[in-house]
């Protein structure tokens, strides 16, 4: 029986969908720097830089409160990057843990606000390991929060064309391309493309990141309905 393509889900039958495949093949498949890698050099960068402010402050016999504030603050932040962003499976259980308890550290607008607020601070100190660390912070989390807002419109989008969990099923099965009972980022990406909305590497990370809660890079239904109904009550928050 051939399959029926509802326009209340706003979901574009396989021929549309391969022909904008086709055109953004190319973007979506080249290897460029991803925007977590970019954040956990950020970490390793606000980590120096705290070690380098307390071993200074040890040398001139003097240490201040902003010494202490933005030792403190650099080391949790980094370490906050390198837990949520970095992908070894040593920290694979705390993010699970991390993102399933407090849902905004899976949100990129919000992670990218304490990038940003980590690197200014770092403008505190006037020497050159300070400035370069946070100018590269704040200019991370600047970009991170720009991705967000983006990746929020998206999933606002996605959110409005599935209209009941009969929908929300037959959308995950019908991408669900391998029968697997997961959608993987590929799978995912073409759910987005059904809908029109091409994402680049970064957008199509931080709208994954966010409703895979476990963080084992597959999407299954169970995870793809809590976001629905998460976002139905609360009408669609951004990224």
């Amino acid at each position: 029986m051939p399959r029926s393509y509802g326009k209340r889900e706003g979901l574009l039958p396989p021929k549309k969908l391969n022909a904008n495949e086709e055109t953004n093949n190319e973007a979506t498949q080249s290897p460029t720097t991803t925007i977590r890698l970019l954040a956990c050099a950020s970490g390793v960068g606000l980590i120096i830089s705290a070690i380098m402010t307390a071993v200074l402050s040890v040398l001139n016999s003097q240490i201040s409160i902003l010494d202490i504030a933005v030792i403190i603050i650099s080391a949790c932040v980094s370490i906050f990057a390198l837990v949520l962003e970095s992908n070894f499976a040593l920290v694979q259980t705390v993010r699970s843990a991390v993102t399933r308890n407090v849902p905004i550290c899976g949100h990129m607008t919000w992670r990218g606000g304490v990038y940003t607020t980590a690197g200014l601070l770092n403008f505190s100190f006037l020497d050159p390991l300070h400035i370069v660390v946070g100018i590269f912070s704040t200019g991370v989390g600047i970009y991170m929060i720009r991705v967000g807002k983006a990746a929020g419109e998206h999933l606002a989008k996605l959110r409005a064309s599935i209209t009941d969990e009969k929908a929300l099923l037959k959308a995950f099965m019908r991408y669900d391309e391998n029968g697997d009972g997961y959608l993987q980022q590929e799978e995912f990406e073409s759910l987005m493309l059904s809908l029109g909305v091409e994402l680049d590497r970064d957008e199509l990370d931080a709208i994954f990141f966010q409703i895979d809660v476990d963080n084992d890079k597959n999407i299954v239904y169970d995870e793809f309905r809590s976001w629905w109904n998460t976002t139905s009550e609360a009408r669609v928050t951004l990224s």
